[in-house]
């Protein structure tokens, strides 16, 4: 069971569950207004596993800008490793291009490094179909492999990283088990998201704020405060490892150039 896997998944939603008729579909559900997004957003999160300090990642609203015709604000996620896990090198860069109208994402690309292996993820999206591209290498000496696809998708459909501004851009009711649709892998997933509860968090960034608690398909969980941030402040990664926690550490609202 790779580590980096569960790194990755911290903070992306998925789920392989059938739908049932007790399912909310988030893409039609009403948008927080105003929208908690703001150019120049950057979140700071501490990631351990076992107590220990393991990585830290970065998420980041750079700029709006235009992609395909389209006015989007351009995202950026960092991640890598601690010092401490030098024996285990991972990095991983990864941006969007959200339309901060529709909350779909315009282009995603994802870079990795995983030790030896190095692998790079473009997708275009475009009306109901998503251009991906994958190129890989599992080790330097071997060739590069590359896998292109024409995939059919459905409206709304999220990447890895718009996902989390996705949903945080949607009013969430309490007792609510949401579905919407997530391409992740070179595949389309149906994301599940019930909304447990209501729960007061200390977070050092923040203090003492209230959170809605969420939890994806997949068992994972997070917490986000329930006021017009809407930022999320903690998030737990259950594996056969342990537990893998992501810590909210740090929030700037940087002054960009637009």
């Amino acid at each position: 069971m790779h580590y980096a896997k569960y790194l990755i998944c911290t903070l992306f939603l998925f789920g392989n569950i059938a739908l049932s008729v007790n399912l909310t579909s988030l893409v039609d559900a009403e948008n927080v207004a105003p929208n908690p997004l703001q150019v120049g957003e950057k979140l700071t999160y501490n990631i351990s596993w076992k107590k220990l300090p393991a990585g830290k990642r970065t998420d980041w609203i750079v700029k709006e800008e235009v992609v395909n015709g389209i006015n989007v604000y351009h995202i950026q996620s960092e991640m890598k490793t601690r010092a401490l896990f030098r024996f285990y090198s991972f990095q991983n860069q990864q941006k969007t291009y959200l339309n901060p109208k529709t909350l779909s994402p315009v282009r995603f690309q994802n870079r990795v490094k995983d030790r030896k292996y190095r692998g790079a993820v473009k997708i275009e999206f475009r009306e109901g179909k998503a251009e991906y591209e994958k190129t890989s290498r599992p080790k330097p000496q071997l060739p590069q492999k590359r896998e292109t696809k024409v995939l059919e998708i459905p409206a709304g459909t999220q990447d890895e990283l718009s996902t989390i501004y996705f949903l945080r851009s949607k009013q969430l009711t309490v007792g609510e088990v949401y579905f919407f649709p997530l391409l992740v892998r070179g595949k389309v997933h149906k994301g599940t998201l019930t909304v447990e509860r209501r729960e007061h968090v200390e977070n050092k960034a923040l203090g003492g704020v209230k959170t809605l608690v969420l939890r994806t398909s997949e068992g994972d969980r997070f917490w986000i405060t329930d006021d017009a941030r809407r930022l999320p402040v903690k998030i737990e990664a259950e594996s056969k490892m342990g537990t893998i926690k992501a810590t909210l550490t740090d929030i700037e609202v940087l002054i960009t150039d637009n």
